[in-house]
């Protein structure tokens, strides 16, 4: 089942223009034209690039959602769904996971709101999980989600030499974390930025 109990996991989080909240079978038609189309699906990261229809969509949803240890969260703006956010393979008792977003619409990207959700699920994730330490990981060349985690002070930990294989060609994978103590992001800064 996708939907995630709201009360007990905090949702939704509120931003000045978005939300973060449960996922939805009801979602996964509007998830479609972004997992059937390549060009997005290059840099998109844990799944091998390859076109999925809704039944394999709702089952990779249902596998990151978990409860336990992967979370994926509904990006909305207004009420619409733009993206996805999940936290994956919280290791609770060292206090870290691995995050990661993905705007599944076209017309959401390049206006700050990556950003600010990432933004939301710093602060929760740091601030009422308990968590010390956040990572990511970006194929490279993938600029605009080196420039976003740089925007949001994450520091550029480690280089996977020829780690993905994307359309004939081997990509490098960049690790980025982010520490509770290192400076946190602020929502102020991200409000109509290109991030």
């Amino acid at each position: 089942m996708l939907t995630t109990n709201d009360s007990r996991s905090g949702l939704p989080l509120r931003g000045p223009r978005v939300d973060l909240t449960a996922i939805h079978e009801s979602d996964i038609p509007n998830l479609l034209p972004f997992f059937q189309d390549m060009a997005s699906l290059t840099y998109f990261i844990p799944t091998t690039a390859r076109p999925l229809n809704a039944i394999q969509i709702g089952r990779l949803l249902t596998d990151w959602n978990d409860g336990v240890e992967n979370f994926i969260f509904a990006v909305r703006v207004d009420g619409r769904l733009v993206g996805l956010l999940n936290l994956d393979g919280l290791d609770w008792p060292n206090g870290n996971s691995e995050i990661g977003i993905a705007l599944t619409e076209p017309a959401a990207r390049g206006r700050g709101l990556a950003a600010e959700a990432l933004t939301l699920m710093i602060r929760y994730a740091f601030d009422e999980l308990g968590l010390k330490r956040i990572w990511a990981r970006v194929i490279e060349p993938n600029t605009p989600s080196i420039k976003l985690f740089e925007s949001l002070n994450f520091t550029l930990e480690g280089r996977l030499r020829e780690q993905v294989l994307r359309h004939g060609n081997y990509h490098d994978m960049l690790i980025y974390g982010l520490l509770k103590t290192d400076q946190q992001p602020d929502l102020s800064q991200h409000h109509d930025s290109n991030t």
